[in-house]
């Protein structure tokens, strides 16, 4: 005989294991009766016999299910937020949630930033690497992956630290990871002067995320990659304001 591979979490999270724990405990309770006279106890050993035989049932039926780790379950009971009441989500400015939207707007940025590993010249002809880091590259630089993911985070943390300076209004989440994404692209003295900030901070968060499909130009003409860039940024922005219950 030979222990299956997972057999640690099965004896330690699974239902059925728990289950015929509780029926052989309660199995072996008639033989305290035996011992100690279950009227003095004021209990009906029938009764744990019954409980015992529907444990033992439950246990079979808890084995075909995939289980579910207690704490995994409480967890997300905890977070839910249904019910008769609907909690909406929270919001916070830029600058009180920084480390959550760098980690936010990661993907979208590396998306469309794209990885470069050697430096190259972008569509205007600025030396750009990794990420679209420009800052003090030049011809011939190159890092590895590893490199230019920790070069990102540090340069989104940065970005949401310059954004959140002016852009005051709370945000939910992914509008917020839409404006840090859009403003690593402009660059934050251009978006802290935009009309996009003005309006979100006039409490205009939808037309705040409208006013991100304008910023589609670089060189002075529309590049199709940024018309769907700001697609993309646009569509979470508005998406994470609907989602958190707020409308037009």
């Amino acid at each position: 005989m030979k222990l299956v591979e997972n057999w640690r979490s099965v004896l330690g999270g699974a239902w059925s294991v728990r289950l015929m724990l509780v029926s052989a405990i309660l199995s072996a309770l008639p033989v305290f009766f035996e011992l100690v006279s279950a009227n003095m106890l004021g209990i009906n050993p029938v009764l744990f016999a019954a409980i015992a035989s529907g444990a033992s049932a439950l246990a079979v039926v808890a084995r075909v299910f995939q289980q579910a780790a207690l704490s995994g379950a409480l967890q997300k009971f905890r977070s839910d937020d249904g019910g008769g009441v609907r909690v909406r989500k929270r919001t916070l400015g830029v600058a009180g949630m920084i480390s959550v939207v760098a980690i936010a707007a990661t993907p979208l940025v590396s998306k469309w930033e794209g990885l470069r590993t050697e430096a190259y010249q972008d569509v205007i002809g600025v030396w750009t690497v990794c990420y679209g880091e420009t800052k003090g590259v030049g011809p011939g630089d190159a890092y590895t992956v590893a490199e230019c993911e920790a070069m990102l985070d540090a340069e989104l943390r940065d970005y949401a630290v310059g954004l959140g300076k002016c852009l005051k209004a709370p945000l939910p989440e992914g509008a917020a990871a839409a404006f840090l994404s859009w403003s690593y692209n402009v660059g934050t003295s251009a978006a802290c002067r935009s009309t996009a900030v003005r309006k979100a901070n006039a409490g205009d968060l939808f037309g705040a995320c409208d006013e991100l499909l304008r910023w589609t130009r670089a060189g002075g003409r529309v590049v199709p990659g940024l018309v769907n860039r700001r697609r993309d940024e646009h569509a979470l922005c508005v998406g994470s304001l609907v989602a958190a219950g707020l409308s037009r």
